[in-house]
């Protein structure tokens, strides 16, 4: 090539670099002012210290680099070159720096005037460097790169890159994955599940009377197959003398309370068992027994293994706080295994420290137990040997939103366990949950017709006002303590309200009067609560004021009055919280303070009360209990009044259900004329927000031999006569594809729709229209149709509320 095409390459070499430079020097000030914030843009501190790094090592070299190019240091004086006339990329493109060395067999010297190669160095390792920034893949910058040859656009991006594949790994991180079991890839240790070896005096008894016996321990009901027969002395049941004498001496239980006596052979029998019984009635000890006598057959835990083998969970804190206890009595004097109670607001570190020792028994609340099993990505705790599940109070963790949890927990845990759950009530939602995790499950129903403790004496005071109904309050408190001072008995008082607000302002006003007392509700820190509930316990004759986060099993012997304040919602509540008082053999008296609106209480208390302790009510208490639940019940028939099923959790489907039942309740009050103007025209406008009328679904139970022998069962539900409305909700794919997925059933639309007053006039003509339900089980079926009743009301319900709201008078 010629001297001037040299010196002309050259030039352009120049003005390339000293374009580079400028970037480069961009980028630089623009690294500097980012400086001040970089922890906020950035969070990995590796990754900034090599910014930073490069960053100074690029100014550096921007300084040295600003000399005239004749006047360079040794050290980057000399430059080397793959010369070539044609614009060729090469294979491998090493990256360019500005302070290496020349290559001592480069043919070209820039400061010697020789030649220089068409194609860029610089260009080539831009569009190499263009390449690498295109490759999803790279998750970290590098400093050297930066250094080199990066322009201040790359830069934000590979930067913003950073920041983005940080925060997406943090996030995953963040999300509580459980570690399932793998059924497939994990030998699973034997274990045996049947101890119950069933007693001559027993066996030699006939079916009658083992039905006697039934009748007398409070009537208990039994559904499924093959349940044993129940016991009636703690030494049928095969127990050991420590265990013995631990029931008996220390415990002084004299014989099995009902509960116990069917439940526990079913268990120990190897059975999945659904326990029904009132509060205080010793379903704890039920399930205790056959836990650790399962636990004392398996393996002993070797060193590294946490266990458990047992899981015990419950809805509240307090809750297993207690079943921790009684827990702990069993376990100490006799035996060597080990428990811990996990629940939420205590101490993490102390319950990780515990459980790498090794525990055989947790008692948890699922919330927290779900962190622990996500510790340490799942190393933590091993639920492998886990061969017994305990679920108390199992309808108040579904009505808190627990079913997620569970459910994850479950599959954790080897599919051959043995599952048990205990409740004072068991709604017909828990029974789809039930099918699913229990393996033909016996469930045991003690005095279904009341689960009011008969140990308990119900009461019932009628006020026309809060501050009438406050002075009420005094005035049991004031004969109570009075009581209480000349016996020297200790009878503790506790006083139900119904939320934190009215909690505190009872508390304070109760102070003014010289009562001294203890306030428990869900508002207050856990310490603050343990520490409340300490001193109650401690205190003789002390007064409790709390929601109903402690209506569900505290468990203090000395409570001999409850004080229901606020008027209970549903049967389920004034259960558990009458249960407070009359534990075990003891007795108690619940005192309902009703205000003359609260109607669906006073329909609770009527069907609840029994006649002799009506009897003992004035005259004028009659009359206007008898009033209000009579108006109450014709509400219910007419669709104006409808009473609440379970309690409301906090699922995110209740708060759906919550906010729905607040409209409407607001809707009704609007209705009223002397509250709203124009009231009598939005009535009659929307008859159906009001007067919409579910009936109870008809239908017919079928049995079918199929010609192979087997059995299936179906239902046939007629729907062509039902209102319009409930038809269509009967029949419409979201309600019917609810069901299919709850229940597995199968269920058809069959048959055709008939006006009123017409129908099929021959036998060939098509029925009526009608559903069928088909299934192998006949709890199937009977399942299907009652959530297919659950979920028409519902939807009736939304419906009529929705076509409320679009009215001009909505709210």
């Amino acid at each position: 090539m010629s001297t001037v095409s040299a010196e002309e390459k050259k030039r352009l070499l120049l003005e390339r670099r000293n374009k580079w430079k400028q970037k480069k020097a961009e980028f630089d000030a623009l690294k500097v002012r980012q400086e001040t914030n970089k922890e906020s843009r950035v969070e990995s501190s590796g990754t900034l210290s090599k910014i930073e790094n490069g960053t100074q090592k690029a100014l550096n070299r921007n300084e040295e680099s600003s000399k005239p190019v004749g006047k360079r240091s040794s050290k980057v004086k000399k430059r080397a070159f793959e010369e070539s006339d044609e614009e060729e990329e090469p294979a491998k493109v090493e990256l360019f720096r500005p302070d290496e060395h020349p290559d001592v067999n480069s043919p070209l010297n820039l400061d010697a005037g020789t030649t220089v190669v068409d194609e860029d160095p610089l260009d080539l390792f831009m569009q190499r460097l263009n390449t690498d920034n295109n490759d999803k893949d790279r998750g970290i910058l590098d400093a050297d790169v930066l250094d080199d040859a990066l322009s201040e656009e790359e830069a934000v991006h590979e930067i913003d890159g950073v920041e983005a594949e940080f925060m997406r790994l943090k996030k995953l991180k963040s999300k509580k994955r459980v570690k399932r079991l793998n059924t497939q890839t994990q030998k699973l240790e034997p274990f045996v599940k049947d101890f119950y070896i069933e007693p001559e005096e027993i066996k030699n008894m006939s079916e009658t009377e083992i039905d006697e016996l039934r009748l007398g321990l409070d009537n208990v009901k039994i559904k499924g197959q093959g349940c044993p027969r129940p016991i009636v002395k703690w030494s049928q049941l095969g127990l050991t003398t420590d265990i013995m004498d631990l029931i008996t001496k220390e415990f002084a239980f004299v014989s099995p309370t009902p509960i116990q006596a069917q439940a526990i052979p079913a268990i120990m029998a190897g059975r999945d068992v659904i326990g029904i019984s009132k509060t205080g009635s010793g379903k704890t000890v039920s399930f205790l027994l056959p836990l650790l006598r399962q636990i004392k057959a398996l393996r002993p835990l070797t060193s590294g293994e946490t266990g458990p083998m047992g899981l015990i969970l419950a809805p509240t804190r307090e809750l297993a706080v207690q079943i921790h206890e009684e827990t702990e009595k069993f376990l100490n004097p006799v035996s060597k295994l080990r428990s811990i109670c996990c629940t939420g607001g205590s101490e993490l570190k102390q319950q990780i420290k515990e459980l790498k020792k090794g525990v055989e028994i947790v008692v948890a609340t699922p919330g927290r137990f779900i962190d622990l099993l996500t510790l340490n990505s799942g190393k933590l705790l091993n639920t492998e040997r886990v061969t017994f599940v305990v679920m108390d109070e199992a309808d108040r963790l579904f009505d808190l939103g627990f079913e997620p949890q569970i459910t994850e927990i479950m599959k954790t845990i080897r599919p051959d366990k043995q599952c048990v759950l205990f409740s004072a009530t068991f709604p017909t939602k828990l029974k789809s949950f039930a099918s699913r995790i229990l393996d033909r499950p016996i469930s045991i129903t003690i005095n279904s017709k009341s689960l009011i403790n008969e140990n308990i004496e119900q009461q019932l005071r009628i006020y026309d006002n809060d501050e009438s109904k406050f002075e009420g309050l005094l005035d049991i408190l004031r004969k109570q303590t009075q009581m209480s001072s000349d016996d020297e008995r200790d009878e503790k008082i506790i006083v139900f309200l119904s939320s934190q607000q009215i909690c505190d302002l009872i508390y304070y006003r109760l102070q003014e009067q010289n009562y001294t007392t203890y306030a428990i509700h869900a508002g207050k820190p856990y310490n603050e609560r343990a520490s409340s509930l300490e001193k109650f316990k401690n205190t003789k004759n002390g007064i409790l004021l709390c929601t109903e986060v402690l209506s569900r099993g505290l468990n203090v012997p000395e409570v001999s009055l409850v004080i229901i304040y606020n008027a209970v919602k549903t049967f389920a509540q004034y259960v558990h919280t009458t249960g407070r008082t009359a534990r075990g053999d003891k007795h108690g008296t619940a005192v309902t303070l009703l205000l003359s609106d609260e109607l669906a209480a006073s329909y609770i208390l009527n069907k609840s009360l029994r006649d002799t302790e009506i009897e003992l009510l004035d005259e004028g208490t009659i009359e206007k209990l008898k009033a209000m639940a009579n108006k109450f019940d014709s509400g219910m028939k007419t669709g104006k009044y409808r009473l609440t099923k379970g309690f409301g959790g906090k699922g995110l489907e209740h708060m759906e259900k919550l906010n729905d039942e607040k409209h409407n309740q607001e809707l009704k009050q609007y209705n009223v004329p002397e509250q709203s103007k124009g009231s009598e025209k939005e009535d009659d406008n929307h008859p159906e927000a009001d007067q919409v009328i579910v009936p109870k679904l008809e239908y017919v139970f079928l049995q079918n031999k199929n010609p192979n022998g087997r059995i299936t069962y179906s239902a046939e539900v007629n729907v062509n006569d039902l209102p319009q409305l409930v038809r269509w909700e009967a029949t419409k794919n979201t309600t019917l594809s609810f069901i299919k997925h709850e229940t597995a059933c199968s269920i058809t639309n069959r048959g055709r729709f008939y006006p009123e007053g017409s129908g099929p006039k021959s036998a060939s003509d098509e029925p009526k229209l009608y559903l069928l339900i088909e299934a192998h089980e006949e709890k199937d079926v009977r399942l299907a149709i009652e959530l297919l009743e659950d979920k028409v009301k519902e939807g009736v319900k939304k419906v009529s509320i929705n076509e409320a709201k679009s009215s001009k008078f909505s709210l």
